[in-house]
């Protein structure tokens, strides 16, 4: 069990720190000079950041079965190994936005909203209709500020990934 938590870490760490590296790089990229982020580049590149990150889930079942099961591992711990892996990148995730989202992206709400709206207008739905989503994304939005609300969001943005990348590795890489 050490060995696995050491190697969870490790490899865990690491994919954290390109999620939270891909938040700063993604900010600058798509942030134009009047302020506005684009959140749809903004997400695309946010998922192409997780999916590079949980290529440490990939690499750490790798390096556990040729270094500690001589080349062996059943399914069930590989499993277990790229599970470990996506908590710790999962929790540092939360962690890391949890810190990051009101001292980087205070105003992220309000963009978002009017990136929604713009786009709603485009879509040719009537005012009433306009109106009636509207209400609905002021509503989202409030309920994400609460603290667990964000928590819970933020970690079911990212884990499912992991846990589909983990069953992946799990099936490549098992070995008897």
């Amino acid at each position: 069990m050490k060995t696995s938590l050491n190697y969870a870490l490790k490899y865990g760490a690491v994919a954290g720190v390109i999620m939270i590296v891909s938040w700063f790089v993604s900010h600058q990229l798509f942030t134009s000079e009047d302020g506005s982020f684009d959140s749809s580049m903004g997400e695309f590149l946010g998922y192409a950041a997780m999916i590079l990150a949980f290529t440490m889930v990939f690499l750490g079942v790798k390096n556990y079965r040729d270094r500690e099961g001589a080349g062996h591992i059943t399914f069930g711990k590989a499993f277990l190994i790229g599970l470990y892996i996506v908590l710790v990148t999962s929790v540092i995730y939360v962690v890391g936005w949890m810190i990051y989202y009101p001292n980087f992206m205070a105003d992220f709400p309000d963009q978002y909203l009017q990136s929604q709206l713009a786009q709603l207008k485009e879509s040719g739905l009537s005012e009433t209709e306009i109106q009636t989503k509207k209400e609905e994304l002021i509503g989202w939005m409030e309920w994400y500020k609460e603290p667990q609300n964000m928590a819970a969001m933020t970690f079911m943005e990212i884990f499912p990934v992991g846990l589909i990348v983990t069953v992946i590795s799990a099936f490549i890489w098992k070995k008897k």
